[in-house]
């Protein structure tokens, strides 16, 4: 039994004629009493009785015909769904992300891609890097964003960004006065600090360690977000990703430091799972978001001085 024998019964069941059914098909009609025949013995069932050079469905015919209307349905189902995922009219991606993306950066993303696409459901959890890895590696999300380097080897990964921290300060701070800062421009500051399990606090720790550089460690955050607000109230500097401070450039001052420390994100994907039509568009508006928010937080940097 094959779609052209089932097509060949259908049309004749709505046409009511051999004749008229080739017409429709572009078929001789020999070749669809061929088709009609064919059916018939592979099913053993009679579909139509043969009266007056007309086809009369049996009551069997007429059963099998439902199931067959039921086929073509689910046939034209298949190909509406498929124009959907095409346009991107249905489907949906579950993220998994690092906290210094999560809090604004991801969200910015999904209401661009939202407006763009509003049919299509996303699924944000905000979580530790070594959460995301562990929920990317055991197929849980779709799409996972956390910190280089990785505690995990099954997972595939491609780079997102590799980008310098930012030393972030109150507006009108004295530290604003210059273009580029060095570790010894911290000496005595009061330095807000990310806790120990952030994957930057061992390498800032070492900048200035290594060269005896004096910081008055008083406050520790769990929160990049919370780096900023400190540093907007003058609680202190602090050193802040690109994503985190994009949001505080009205409130806060921004400079690179030489040498600086590497802010290094990673887009990870379950290796036997690759990423979905809508989860590669979504990755295309990361990216967008991304060189757009970047090159600000960079004209931020450079603005005053």
């Amino acid at each position: 039994m094959n779609i052209r024998q089932l097509e060949a019964f259908r049309t004749t069941m709505m046409v009511g004629t051999v004749n008229g059914a080739a017409d429709l098909l572009g078929l001789s009609q020999p070749s669809v009493s061929r088709l009609i025949t064919e059916l018939e013995k592979e099913l053993g069932v009679t579909l139509f009785n043969r009266a007056a050079g007309r086809l009369v469905p049996t009551p069997e015919g007429r059963m099998i015909h439902e199931q067959v209307e039921n086929t073509f349905r689910a046939y034209q189902r298949i190909g509406e769904l498929a124009a959907d995922v095409r346009k991107l009219r249905v489907g949906s991606i579950s993220i998994a992300c690092m906290p210094a993306l999560g809090i604004s950066f991801l969200p910015a993303v999904i209401a661009r891609f939202c407006e763009a696409h509003p049919d299509v459901d996303i699924s944000l959890d905000v979580q530790s890097s070594t959460k995301v890895e562990d929920w990317i590696a055991t197929e849980r999300i779709d799409l996972g964003l956390a910190e280089v380097p990785y505690d995990r080897e099954d997972l595939s990964v491609d780079e997102f960004c590799n980008v310098p921290y930012y030393a972030v300060m109150k507006k009108g701070d004295q530290l604003g006065e210059k273009s580029m800062l060095s570790p010894a421009d911290f000496e005595g500051r009061t330095f807000i600090s990310t806790t120990a399990h952030y994957q930057a606090r061992p390498h800032v720790d070492r900048l200035f360690e290594s060269r005896g550089i004096h910081r008055v460690m008083r406050i520790d955050t769990s929160f990049s977000h919370s780096t900023c607000e400190l540093a907007a109230l003058g609680m202190g500097v602090g050193f802040i990703d690109p994503f985190s401070v994009h949001g505080y450039l009205d409130r806060v001052e921004v400079r690179l430091v030489d040498p600086c420390i590497t802010f290094r994100v990673g887009l990870l994907y379950p290796r036997s799972r690759p990423l979905s039509k809508v989860g590669r568009t979504f990755v295309s508006f990361m990216k967008e978001c991304r060189d757009r928010w970047f090159a600000e937080v960079a004209a931020a940097c450079k603005r005053h001085v």
